[in-house]
């Protein structure tokens, strides 16, 4: 807004007074309720105008929505459409008693509008409220909405876009194949199947408008997620003629084959599958039936069987707490379950643990079941204590069933992360007697250091009499070396003088002795 008002134009000149003006400015709603005004340069001072209101008056065109404020359906090549539901009796019509539908003229304006006008066909019908209910009766026709706040004349109304109103038949699945397919290869008792088998499941479907399928599956975990098939729109399709459904052809409902191929990769694919019939009526999510969170009464169950396999879970650790242990775990998948203890072994440098062995410090400590990967299993391998060589063992896991084997290479120095495991390995006593040994030599360095640098408490004192005796030194020293006139040899009694022999000066010590060898 600020950008908008630096914008304005000075008239001063052409209006003979202080004039300034926003002509031609891009409005934006949102400034509803904002303050502006103008000031003016008078004699070196301002004036400022009286403080104006912003009431930014709007109404945009309207919209026709359902109930929940969904658009309609965009079909391409036939434009929007709402769907009524119709339920055909044995002549083909549409029976009244079927449910009516709520449409709602969505509309963005300020004031609010008060004014709805509802047009079948381009034509006024009774109603001026902003919901209208609608039933079979609109079927083929279509529906526009108006509104007004003030702000247009009657014949000026904004009018929103036609929608066509055609009737709804819900999305109903017919018939499905998995029972057919069960009873039949490559499916073997027990719903069991061999891996990298190809699957066609398929499904059945009508409705209007035209129905999508999506093909689910329920994990034994009980999560769902969408089978491994092209879903909804991009779904594989054949339509079923008219003449072939035993059914009057003036019926418009739409009758389709759904195709769900499927190769069973892996151990994933084991679970519940099923096919759920949808509509879309509006631009919301689709009408189904069954659900897409379970299934209905029928569905296919799927019991992937075939070699041992890697699950897509990578090995780990798990360090124990207040321990220097480890426990490493590796995921495998396996249909059927390998016979324990002679199918599942733990290899530490070519030395072969079975559940319960033990080798070094190396313990293959137990099996257990996946709960959340169907026919996926846990091997879990002890080390206790962790040492610092344990990076650089050959751990391999070995699982074999009726149909194969696998090897599964257990990484011990990427999941020890390198040197993490040396430190691991360490004792507490012994971690602790290295700190303090640390610690000690720290401190004596630091004290010879200090006692070097005469720092802190070890800065050396030195005492009152040395330092007068260091005065006196310097004084006799320059008084041994001034000579006035010639030194007297001898003394008063004739004896000769007698030399200091306290040290005090080298100097004058070997001074005297060079006079007394003169002599």
């Amino acid at each position: 807004m600020v950008n908008v008002l630096s914008s304005a134009q000075d008239l001063t000149r052409s209006a003979g007074f202080p004039t300034v003006a926003l002509r031609g400015i891009a409005v934006n709603t949102n400034w509803t309720g904002a303050t502006i005004m103008c000031q003016a340069a008078l004699n070196g001072g301002t004036i400022d105008s009286a403080p104006a209101v912003i009431d930014v008056r709007y109404l945009k065109q309207p919209h026709v929505v359902d109930t929940s404020g969904q658009g309609p359906a965009l079909i391409v090549n036939q434009g929007y459409r709402f769907y009524v539901e119709c339920i055909r009796t044995n002549d083909g019509l549409c029976q009244q008693n079927g449910r009516r539908k709520t449409l709602r003229c969505a509309v963005q304006s300020h004031p609010p509008a008060t004014v709805f006008r509802w047009l079948k066909n381009g034509i006024p019908v009774s109603g001026n409220g902003a919901d209208i209910t609608i039933g079979t009766e609109m079927i083929g026709q279509s529906i526009q909405c108006s509104a007004n706040n003030g702000l247009f004349s009657d014949g000026e109304m904004p009018i929103s876009q036609a929608v066509q109103i055609d009737p709804y038949t819900s999305a109903r699945l017919v018939q499905d194949n998995f029972q057919t397919m069960q009873n039949a290869a490559p499916f073997q008792t027990g719903n069991r199947i061999d891996m990298n088998q190809q699957i066609n499941l398929g499904c059945q479907v009508e409705g209007n408008p035209r129905p999508v399928v999506f093909w689910k599956l329920r994990k034994s975990s009980g999560q769902v997620v969408d089978a491994a098939c092209p879903q909804g729109f991009d779904g594989q399709y054949h339509e079923v003629p008219s003449e072939q459904r035993g059914q009057a052809a003036y019926v418009t409902n739409i009758r389709l084959n759904a195709i769900c191929s499927l190769r069973i990769a892996n151990y994933t694919f084991s679970g519940q599958y099923w096919c759920a019939a949808c509509s879309y009526v509006s631009q919301g999510p689709p009408e189904c039936s069954p659900s897409l969170d379970s299934p209905g009464t029928t569905y296919l169950n799927v019991q992937v069987q075939g070699p041992p396999t890697q699950s897509d879970t990578s090995p780990s650790v798990q360090k124990l707490p207040s321990s220097d242990s480890a426990i490493v775990v590796v995921h495998y998948c396996a249909e059927p379950l390998p016979k324990l203890p002679r199918d599942v072994i733990f290899s530490v440098d070519q030395n072969e643990l079975q559940i319960g062995q033990t080798w070094q410090n190396f313990r293959f400590e137990s099996t257990t079941q996946n709960n959340t990967i169907p026919n996926c299993h846990l091997a879990k391998l002890l080390i206790s204590p962790v040492s610092d060589s344990d990076t650089n063992r050959q751990v391999v896991l070995k699982v074999q069933n009726t149909y194969g084997s696998k090897h599964i290479t257990v990484p011990l120095g990427a999941l020890f992360g390198g040197h993490s495991a040396a430190m691991s390995s360490f004792p507490s006593w012994l971690m602790a007697l290295l700190m303090m040994i640390i610690f000690g030599v720290s401190l004596s360095l630091l004290m010879m250091f200090c006692i070097k640098k005469n720092l802190f408490c070890f800065r050396k004192v030195k005492p009152t009499t040395n330092s007068y005796d260091d005065k006196r030194k310097k004084a006799n020293m320059r008084e041994t070396y001034r000579e006035d006139g010639p030194r007297s040899l001898y003394q008063t009694s004739g004896q000769p003088a007698e030399c200091p022999l306290d040290y005090e000066s080298a100097v004058q010590a070997a001074y005297c002795d060079s006079r007394m060898s003169s002599v």
